[in-house]
Protein backbone atom coordinates (compact mmCIF):
# COMPACT_ATOMS: atom_id res chain seq x y z
CA UNK A 1 0.00 0.00 0.00
CA UNK A 2 1.11 3.44 -0.99
CA UNK A 3 0.42 6.71 0.85
CA UNK A 4 0.94 10.13 -1.25
CA UNK A 5 0.69 12.62 1.28
CA UNK A 6 1.13 16.56 0.13
CA UNK A 7 2.05 18.76 3.04
CA UNK A 8 1.31 22.18 3.62
CA UNK A 9 4.41 23.95 4.88
CA UNK A 10 4.53 26.23 7.27
CA UNK A 11 6.16 29.78 6.10
CA UNK A 12 8.15 32.27 7.94
CA UNK A 13 9.20 35.73 6.13
CA UNK A 14 11.79 38.20 6.85
CA UNK A 15 11.41 41.71 5.70
CA UNK A 16 12.17 45.09 5.66
CA UNK A 17 9.77 47.81 4.26
CA UNK A 18 11.47 50.53 4.81
CA UNK A 19 8.51 52.48 6.37
CA UNK A 20 10.65 53.66 9.36
CA UNK A 21 13.79 55.16 9.25
CA UNK A 22 15.68 52.67 11.21
CA UNK A 23 18.25 50.28 9.72
CA UNK A 24 16.49 47.31 12.70
CA UNK A 25 12.99 47.21 10.82
CA UNK A 26 11.52 43.96 10.89
CA UNK A 27 8.62 43.41 9.57
CA UNK A 28 8.20 39.81 8.78
CA UNK A 29 7.42 37.24 11.09
CA UNK A 30 11.19 36.46 12.22
CA UNK A 31 13.97 38.76 13.21
CA UNK A 32 17.16 39.27 10.96
CA UNK A 33 20.49 38.82 12.29
CA UNK A 34 21.22 42.41 13.76
CA UNK A 35 20.73 46.03 11.29
CA UNK A 36 21.68 46.64 7.81
CA UNK A 37 25.61 47.61 7.65
CA UNK A 38 26.94 49.99 5.68
CA UNK A 39 31.24 49.49 4.62
CA UNK A 40 32.63 52.52 3.04
CA UNK A 41 30.09 54.45 4.98
CA UNK A 42 28.91 56.17 7.77
CA UNK A 43 25.79 53.74 9.14
CA UNK A 44 23.25 56.27 9.55
CA UNK A 45 20.06 55.79 7.72
CA UNK A 46 18.81 59.17 7.70
CA UNK A 47 21.62 60.69 5.62
CA UNK A 48 24.83 59.75 3.78
CA UNK A 49 24.68 58.11 0.06
CA UNK A 50 23.02 54.95 1.49
CA UNK A 51 19.50 55.97 3.18
CA UNK A 52 15.82 55.32 4.37
CA UNK A 53 14.26 57.94 2.74
CA UNK A 54 11.05 59.70 4.43
CA UNK A 55 9.19 58.71 1.48
CA UNK A 56 9.78 55.01 2.68
CA UNK A 57 12.52 53.48 0.25
CA UNK A 58 16.18 52.37 0.73
CA UNK A 59 18.12 54.79 -1.51
CA UNK A 60 21.33 54.56 -3.09
CA UNK A 61 23.32 57.99 -4.68
CA UNK A 62 26.75 57.82 -5.66
CA UNK A 63 27.16 54.30 -4.49
CA UNK A 64 31.21 53.44 -6.39
CA UNK A 65 32.89 51.51 -3.62
CA UNK A 66 29.88 51.26 -1.24
CA UNK A 67 27.86 48.66 0.32
CA UNK A 68 25.08 47.44 2.60
CA UNK A 69 24.93 43.61 3.97
CA UNK A 70 22.23 42.18 6.16
CA UNK A 71 22.50 38.95 7.99
CA UNK A 72 19.63 36.35 8.66
CA UNK A 73 19.43 32.42 9.62
CA UNK A 74 17.66 30.53 7.61
CA UNK A 75 19.30 27.26 8.55
CA UNK A 76 15.63 26.15 9.87
CA UNK A 77 13.81 26.03 6.01
CA UNK A 78 13.83 23.88 3.19
CA UNK A 79 12.90 26.59 0.45
CA UNK A 80 13.31 30.02 0.85
CA UNK A 81 11.76 32.72 -2.15
CA UNK A 82 13.29 36.65 -2.20
CA UNK A 83 11.43 39.48 -3.24
CA UNK A 84 11.90 43.14 -4.01
CA UNK A 85 10.77 46.27 -5.65
CA UNK A 86 13.64 48.41 -7.56
CA UNK A 87 12.99 52.21 -9.04
CA UNK A 88 15.80 53.61 -10.73
CA UNK A 89 14.56 57.86 -10.26
CA UNK A 90 17.65 58.74 -12.46
CA UNK A 91 20.54 57.41 -14.40
CA UNK A 92 21.80 54.51 -16.08
CA UNK A 93 23.85 53.31 -13.18
CA UNK A 94 22.54 49.35 -11.93
CA UNK A 95 22.67 47.88 -8.42
CA UNK A 96 24.10 44.01 -7.95
CA UNK A 97 21.96 42.17 -5.80
CA UNK A 98 24.08 39.37 -4.15
CA UNK A 99 23.79 37.01 -1.62
CA UNK A 100 26.26 34.89 0.46
CA UNK A 101 27.11 31.29 -0.45
CA UNK A 102 28.99 30.03 3.21
CA UNK A 103 32.55 31.54 1.15
CA UNK A 104 31.76 34.30 -0.54
CA UNK A 105 29.23 36.91 -2.19
CA UNK A 106 27.54 35.92 -5.40
CA UNK A 107 25.57 38.42 -7.84
CA UNK A 108 22.39 36.85 -8.19
CA UNK A 109 20.70 39.52 -9.95
CA UNK A 110 21.44 43.15 -11.43
CA UNK A 111 18.78 45.49 -10.99
CA UNK A 112 18.16 48.04 -14.33
CA UNK A 113 15.57 50.40 -13.95
CA UNK A 114 12.00 50.34 -12.93
CA UNK A 115 10.65 46.73 -11.70
CA UNK A 116 10.71 43.50 -9.35
CA UNK A 117 12.88 40.89 -8.52
CA UNK A 118 11.96 37.53 -7.52
CA UNK A 119 14.36 34.90 -7.15
CA UNK A 120 14.86 31.27 -5.25
CA UNK A 121 17.84 30.67 -3.13
CA UNK A 122 20.27 28.01 -4.12
CA UNK A 123 20.60 25.23 -1.11
CA UNK A 124 23.88 26.88 -0.24
CA UNK A 125 22.67 30.28 -0.11
CA UNK A 126 20.32 29.23 2.90
CA UNK A 127 22.15 28.46 5.87
CA UNK A 128 22.50 29.89 9.13
CA UNK A 129 25.16 32.56 7.83
CA UNK A 130 22.68 33.59 5.16
CA UNK A 131 23.20 36.99 4.15
CA UNK A 132 22.25 39.65 1.02
CA UNK A 133 24.55 42.76 0.38
CA UNK A 134 23.51 45.78 -2.37
CA UNK A 135 26.42 46.86 -3.83
CA UNK A 136 27.01 48.88 -7.23
CA UNK A 137 26.40 46.70 -10.75
CA UNK A 138 28.33 49.48 -12.74
CA UNK A 139 30.65 52.77 -12.07
CA UNK A 140 31.01 56.60 -12.29
CA UNK A 141 27.93 57.33 -10.04
CA UNK A 142 27.22 60.40 -9.39
CA UNK A 143 25.40 62.79 -6.88
CA UNK A 144 22.63 62.85 -9.86
CA UNK A 145 22.29 58.81 -10.51
CA UNK A 146 19.98 57.58 -7.62
CA UNK A 147 18.14 54.01 -7.09
CA UNK A 148 15.38 53.05 -4.82
CA UNK A 149 14.51 49.80 -3.02
CA UNK A 150 11.20 48.68 -1.21
CA UNK A 151 9.04 46.02 -0.43
CA UNK A 152 12.09 43.59 0.69
CA UNK A 153 11.01 39.95 1.66
CA UNK A 154 12.23 36.72 2.11
CA UNK A 155 9.68 34.03 2.20
CA UNK A 156 11.19 30.90 3.95
CA UNK A 157 8.81 27.83 4.03
CA UNK A 158 9.48 25.30 6.74
CA UNK A 159 10.42 21.61 6.27
CA UNK A 160 7.70 19.08 5.57
CA UNK A 161 8.21 16.55 8.55
CA UNK A 162 7.67 13.48 7.45
CA UNK A 163 3.99 11.44 9.49
CA UNK A 164 4.54 8.34 11.41
CA UNK A 165 2.80 5.47 9.59
CA UNK A 166 1.75 2.33 11.51
CA UNK A 167 -0.06 -0.80 10.71
CA UNK A 168 -0.83 -4.36 11.06
CA UNK A 169 -1.96 -7.08 8.86
CA UNK A 170 -0.60 -11.07 8.53
CA UNK A 171 -3.60 -12.72 7.24
CA UNK A 172 -5.04 -15.94 4.92
CA UNK A 173 -6.76 -14.75 1.99
CA UNK A 174 -9.23 -17.75 0.71
CA UNK A 175 -9.51 -17.84 -3.27
CA UNK A 176 -12.64 -16.64 -4.55
CA UNK A 177 -12.87 -14.26 -2.49
CA UNK A 178 -12.07 -10.77 -0.77
CA UNK A 179 -10.30 -9.14 2.52
CA UNK A 180 -9.09 -6.46 4.13
CA UNK A 181 -5.26 -5.77 3.37
CA UNK A 182 -4.58 -3.96 6.59
CA UNK A 183 -6.14 -4.68 10.11
CA UNK A 184 -5.03 -1.50 12.04
CA UNK A 185 -3.88 1.63 10.61
CA UNK A 186 -2.43 5.13 11.96
CA UNK A 187 -1.27 7.99 10.57
CA UNK A 188 0.26 10.60 12.59
CA UNK A 189 1.89 14.14 11.70
CA UNK A 190 3.54 17.04 13.51
CA UNK A 191 2.33 19.88 10.95
CA UNK A 192 -0.55 18.26 9.08
CA UNK A 193 -3.92 17.06 9.78
CA UNK A 194 -4.43 15.86 6.35
CA UNK A 195 -3.90 15.53 2.11
CA UNK A 196 -4.60 14.94 -1.26
CA UNK A 197 -4.29 11.44 -1.94
CA UNK A 198 -3.55 8.20 -0.68
CA UNK A 199 -1.56 5.19 -3.06
CA UNK A 200 -2.00 1.88 -1.62
CA UNK A 201 0.09 -0.39 -3.99
CA UNK A 202 0.56 -4.29 -3.83
CA UNK A 203 4.31 -4.37 -3.32
CA UNK A 204 5.25 -8.00 -3.29
CA UNK A 205 3.87 -11.20 -5.73
CA UNK A 206 1.79 -8.91 -7.70
CA UNK A 207 -0.12 -10.54 -10.69
CA UNK A 208 -0.83 -7.81 -12.87
CA UNK A 209 -4.27 -8.93 -14.50
CA UNK A 210 -5.57 -11.15 -11.60
CA UNK A 211 -4.86 -8.87 -8.32
CA UNK A 212 -6.84 -6.36 -7.42
CA UNK A 213 -8.06 -3.96 -4.64
CA UNK A 214 -11.39 -2.38 -4.02
CA UNK A 215 -12.06 0.07 -1.90
CA UNK A 216 -15.96 -1.15 -0.12
CA UNK A 217 -18.23 1.48 1.76
CA UNK A 218 -19.03 4.89 1.68
CA UNK A 219 -16.57 7.77 2.16
CA UNK A 220 -17.99 10.74 0.86
CA UNK A 221 -14.67 12.94 0.56
CA UNK A 222 -12.53 10.01 -1.06
CA UNK A 223 -12.76 9.15 -5.12
CA UNK A 224 -10.69 5.94 -6.66
CA UNK A 225 -8.52 4.75 -9.51
CA UNK A 226 -6.90 1.77 -9.96
CA UNK A 227 -3.59 1.37 -11.61
CA UNK A 228 -3.64 -2.32 -13.04
CA UNK A 229 0.32 -1.61 -14.38
CA UNK A 230 1.52 -0.63 -11.04
CA UNK A 231 -0.58 -2.66 -8.93
CA UNK A 232 -1.80 0.62 -7.33
CA UNK A 233 -4.97 1.84 -6.28
CA UNK A 234 -5.48 6.13 -5.59
CA UNK A 235 -7.44 7.03 -2.76
CA UNK A 236 -7.94 10.63 -4.03
CA UNK A 237 -9.53 13.50 -1.37
CA UNK A 238 -8.59 15.83 -0.01
CA UNK A 239 -9.10 14.48 3.40
CA UNK A 240 -8.42 14.24 6.86
CA UNK A 241 -5.99 11.50 8.33
CA UNK A 242 -8.60 9.53 9.69
CA UNK A 243 -11.14 9.60 6.63
CA UNK A 244 -7.87 8.06 5.20
CA UNK A 245 -7.48 5.75 8.14
CA UNK A 246 -10.97 4.41 7.40
CA UNK A 247 -10.55 4.09 3.37
CA UNK A 248 -7.78 2.14 4.19
CA UNK A 249 -9.40 -0.40 6.31
CA UNK A 250 -12.38 -0.34 4.13
CA UNK A 251 -9.48 -1.62 1.03
CA UNK A 252 -10.29 -5.42 0.49
CA UNK A 253 -7.94 -7.30 -2.08
CA UNK A 254 -9.25 -10.23 -4.38
CA UNK A 255 -7.75 -12.30 -6.83
CA UNK A 256 -10.22 -13.16 -10.34
CA UNK A 257 -7.56 -16.56 -10.38
CA UNK A 258 -9.52 -19.76 -9.52
CA UNK A 259 -6.24 -20.84 -8.15
CA UNK A 260 -4.16 -17.57 -7.19
CA UNK A 261 -1.02 -18.87 -4.74
CA UNK A 262 2.30 -16.99 -2.87
CA UNK A 263 1.97 -14.41 -0.64
CA UNK A 264 0.62 -10.61 -1.19
CA UNK A 265 2.79 -7.98 0.48
CA UNK A 266 1.37 -4.56 0.77
CA UNK A 267 3.52 -0.96 1.69
CA UNK A 268 1.71 1.88 3.35
CA UNK A 269 4.17 4.28 3.35
CA UNK A 270 3.76 8.38 2.29
CA UNK A 271 4.49 9.64 -1.17
CA UNK A 272 4.38 9.17 -4.36
CA UNK A 273 7.33 6.79 -4.69
CA UNK A 274 6.65 3.10 -4.86
CA UNK A 275 8.02 0.96 -1.50
CA UNK A 276 10.02 -2.22 -1.71
CA UNK A 277 9.90 -4.16 1.35
CA UNK A 278 13.13 -6.36 0.32
CA UNK A 279 15.23 -3.38 0.23
CA UNK A 280 13.62 -0.85 2.13
CA UNK A 281 13.74 1.43 -0.34
CA UNK A 282 11.67 3.72 -2.65
CA UNK A 283 11.36 4.07 -6.32
CA UNK A 284 9.61 6.24 -8.84
CA UNK A 285 9.55 6.86 -12.68
CA UNK A 286 10.12 10.26 -13.36
CA UNK A 287 8.62 11.09 -17.02
CA UNK A 288 10.87 12.98 -19.19
CA UNK A 289 10.07 12.28 -22.73
CA UNK A 290 13.80 12.48 -24.79
CA UNK A 291 15.64 13.42 -21.59
CA UNK A 292 19.64 11.66 -22.47
CA UNK A 293 21.37 9.70 -19.42
CA UNK A 294 23.26 12.40 -18.55
CA UNK A 295 20.56 15.05 -18.27
CA UNK A 296 18.58 11.94 -16.29
CA UNK A 297 21.86 11.59 -13.88
CA UNK A 298 21.76 14.76 -12.42
CA UNK A 299 17.96 15.59 -12.34
CA UNK A 300 17.64 12.05 -10.31
CA UNK A 301 20.62 13.34 -8.16
CA UNK A 302 18.68 16.42 -7.39
CA UNK A 303 15.65 14.86 -6.04
CA UNK A 304 15.05 13.82 -2.34
CA UNK A 305 11.97 12.25 -1.00
CA UNK A 306 11.47 13.01 2.79
CA UNK A 307 15.18 14.10 3.38
CA UNK A 308 16.16 10.76 1.07
CA UNK A 309 19.07 11.33 -1.14
CA UNK A 310 17.89 10.14 -5.18
CA UNK A 311 20.04 8.73 -7.66
CA UNK A 312 19.36 6.49 -10.81
CA UNK A 313 18.08 3.29 -9.84
CA UNK A 314 20.76 0.62 -9.41
CA UNK A 315 19.01 -3.12 -9.40
CA UNK A 316 20.93 -5.53 -7.54
CA UNK A 317 18.78 -7.93 -7.59
CA UNK A 318 15.95 -9.46 -9.31
CA UNK A 319 12.96 -8.76 -7.28
CA UNK A 320 14.09 -5.42 -7.50
CA UNK A 321 14.09 -5.26 -11.08
CA UNK A 322 11.26 -7.01 -11.30
CA UNK A 323 9.56 -4.20 -8.88
CA UNK A 324 11.33 -0.86 -10.76
CA UNK A 325 10.61 -2.44 -14.05
CA UNK A 326 7.30 -4.53 -13.88
CA UNK A 327 5.79 -1.86 -11.97
CA UNK A 328 6.84 1.45 -13.72
CA UNK A 329 4.86 3.41 -15.91
CA UNK A 330 7.83 3.43 -18.69
CA UNK A 331 11.05 2.75 -20.20
CA UNK A 332 13.59 4.51 -17.67
CA UNK A 333 17.22 5.16 -17.85
CA UNK A 334 19.00 3.43 -14.67
CA UNK A 335 22.59 3.82 -12.98
CA UNK A 336 25.18 2.06 -15.21
CA UNK A 337 26.97 2.27 -18.09
CA UNK A 338 30.14 1.14 -19.60
CA UNK A 339 31.83 4.68 -20.52
CA UNK A 340 35.44 4.19 -18.78
CA UNK A 341 35.79 0.77 -19.98
CA UNK A 342 33.94 -1.21 -23.03
CA UNK A 343 32.38 -3.83 -21.67
CA UNK A 344 32.66 -3.39 -17.86
CA UNK A 345 29.46 -2.60 -16.67
CA UNK A 346 29.49 -0.84 -13.94
CA UNK A 347 26.84 0.85 -11.22
CA UNK A 348 28.15 4.55 -11.64
CA UNK A 349 24.85 5.64 -8.78
CA UNK A 350 23.91 5.40 -5.18
CA UNK A 351 25.53 3.35 -2.64
CA UNK A 352 26.99 0.76 -5.12
CA UNK A 353 28.96 3.19 -7.50
CA UNK A 354 31.91 1.55 -8.82
CA UNK A 355 30.44 -1.59 -8.56
CA UNK A 356 31.05 -3.56 -11.97
CA UNK A 357 28.14 -6.00 -12.17
CA UNK A 358 28.73 -7.41 -15.95
CA UNK A 359 31.73 -8.12 -18.21
CA UNK A 360 31.53 -7.93 -22.21
CA UNK A 361 28.59 -8.18 -24.59
CA UNK A 362 25.48 -10.23 -24.73
CA UNK A 363 28.00 -13.30 -24.50
CA UNK A 364 29.26 -12.33 -21.35
CA UNK A 365 29.56 -12.91 -17.91
CA UNK A 366 27.52 -12.07 -15.11
CA UNK A 367 29.29 -10.76 -12.28
CA UNK A 368 27.17 -9.75 -9.47
CA UNK A 369 23.39 -9.67 -11.27
CA UNK A 370 22.11 -8.67 -14.51
CA UNK A 371 18.81 -8.73 -16.00
CA UNK A 372 19.88 -7.55 -19.75
CA UNK A 373 17.31 -8.68 -22.64
CA UNK A 374 17.79 -11.63 -24.73
CA UNK A 375 20.88 -10.51 -26.88
CA UNK A 376 21.85 -7.30 -24.93
CA UNK A 377 24.07 -5.40 -23.97
CA UNK A 378 25.09 -5.23 -28.07
CA UNK A 379 26.30 -1.74 -29.13
CA UNK A 380 24.03 -2.03 -31.62
CA UNK A 381 24.06 -1.78 -34.63
CA UNK A 382 27.78 -3.31 -34.75
CA UNK A 383 29.20 -5.21 -31.91
CA UNK A 384 32.54 -4.57 -33.78
CA UNK A 385 32.43 -0.72 -33.64
CA UNK A 386 32.43 -0.65 -29.93
CA UNK A 387 31.26 2.62 -27.45
CA UNK A 388 28.31 2.97 -29.70
CA UNK A 389 26.18 2.10 -26.75
CA UNK A 390 27.16 2.72 -23.38
CA UNK A 391 23.96 3.29 -20.62
CA UNK A 392 21.35 1.03 -19.22
CA UNK A 393 17.96 1.19 -19.48
CA UNK A 394 14.80 -0.77 -18.67
CA UNK A 395 13.68 -1.40 -22.30
CA UNK A 396 10.13 -1.08 -23.42
CA UNK A 397 7.76 -4.11 -22.70
CA UNK A 398 7.17 -4.44 -26.90
CA UNK A 399 10.91 -5.29 -27.70
CA UNK A 400 11.27 -8.05 -24.72
CA UNK A 401 12.95 -10.52 -26.08
CA UNK A 402 14.64 -14.08 -25.68
CA UNK A 403 12.58 -14.92 -22.34
CA UNK A 404 13.52 -12.26 -20.71
CA UNK A 405 10.98 -10.76 -18.12
CA UNK A 406 9.11 -7.26 -18.54
CA UNK A 407 11.51 -4.94 -17.23
CA UNK A 408 14.95 -6.47 -18.52
CA UNK A 409 17.40 -3.76 -19.45
CA UNK A 410 18.75 -2.82 -22.92
CA UNK A 411 22.07 -0.50 -23.66
CA UNK A 412 21.76 2.60 -25.67
CA UNK A 413 23.57 5.68 -26.67
CA UNK A 414 23.30 8.90 -23.96
CA UNK A 415 21.17 10.75 -26.53
CA UNK A 416 18.01 8.14 -28.10
CA UNK A 417 15.57 8.90 -30.93
CA UNK A 418 12.40 10.94 -30.55
CA UNK A 419 10.32 8.31 -31.36
CA UNK A 420 9.62 4.48 -31.30
CA UNK A 421 9.97 1.81 -28.95
CA UNK A 422 13.68 3.06 -28.00
CA UNK A 423 13.29 6.89 -27.59
CA UNK A 424 13.68 7.54 -24.15
CA UNK A 425 10.85 8.30 -22.03
CA UNK A 426 12.21 8.90 -18.30
CA UNK A 427 13.78 7.88 -15.68
CA UNK A 428 13.96 5.41 -12.73
CA UNK A 429 14.82 7.06 -9.39
CA UNK A 430 15.61 5.27 -6.50
CA UNK A 431 16.03 6.58 -2.59
CA UNK A 432 17.50 5.17 -0.19
CA UNK A 433 21.18 3.54 1.16
CA UNK A 434 22.80 7.09 1.24
CA UNK A 435 25.20 7.83 3.65
CA UNK A 436 23.81 10.72 5.57
CA UNK A 437 19.77 9.80 4.87
CA UNK A 438 17.79 10.16 7.92
CA UNK A 439 15.80 7.20 9.35
CA UNK A 440 11.93 7.56 8.45
CA UNK A 441 9.35 5.67 10.36
CA UNK A 442 6.98 6.32 6.82
CA UNK A 443 6.18 2.78 6.03
CA UNK A 444 4.34 -0.12 7.58
CA UNK A 445 3.90 -3.37 6.11
CA UNK A 446 1.11 -5.77 5.92
CA UNK A 447 0.52 -9.34 4.11
CA UNK A 448 -1.79 -11.66 2.96
CA UNK A 449 -0.92 -15.74 2.84
CA UNK A 450 -2.90 -16.89 -0.52
CA UNK A 451 -3.72 -20.01 0.90
CA UNK A 452 -6.33 -23.33 0.10
CA UNK A 453 -8.72 -22.60 2.86
CA UNK A 454 -12.35 -22.71 3.51
CA UNK A 455 -14.54 -19.58 5.19
CA UNK A 456 -16.76 -20.38 8.63
CA UNK A 457 -18.97 -18.07 9.76
CA UNK A 458 -20.56 -17.81 13.19
CA UNK A 459 -22.80 -15.10 14.01
CA UNK A 460 -20.37 -11.86 13.77
CA UNK A 461 -17.38 -13.50 13.86
CA UNK A 462 -15.40 -15.03 10.39
CA UNK A 463 -12.92 -17.81 10.64
CA UNK A 464 -10.42 -17.92 7.86
CA UNK A 465 -9.20 -22.01 8.07
CA UNK A 466 -6.65 -24.22 6.12
CA UNK A 467 -8.72 -27.08 4.53
CA UNK A 468 -5.71 -29.51 5.45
Amino acid sequence: MFFFLHALHGQDTFADDFDVRSYANNDGTNLFLGNWVETNETTNPTTGNIEITSGGDLEFVNLDNRYITRNLDLSAYENVTLTLDHDRTNGNETISVQLYDGTTFNSIATLNGDGSLTYELATNEISSGSAIRFITGSGDWDDSERVLIDNLLFTAEEPDLPPIVIGSGDDLYCPGGSIPIAESITITDPDDVGTTAVFIQISGGYVNGEDLLTLTGSHPSISTSWDPIQGELTLQGPATYTEFEAAVLATEFSSSSGNPSGIRQFSITVGEANFLPSTSHYYEFISAPGINWTDAEIAAGNRTYFGLQGYLATLTSQAEADFSGQQASGFGWIGANDVNVEGEWRWVTGPEAGTQFWSGDESGTELTFANWNGGEPNDHPNDNVPAQENYAHIADASVIRGGAPVGAWNDLPNTTGTGGPYAAQGYVVEYGGTTGDPVLNITATTALNISDCRVITNRRITYRTNKN
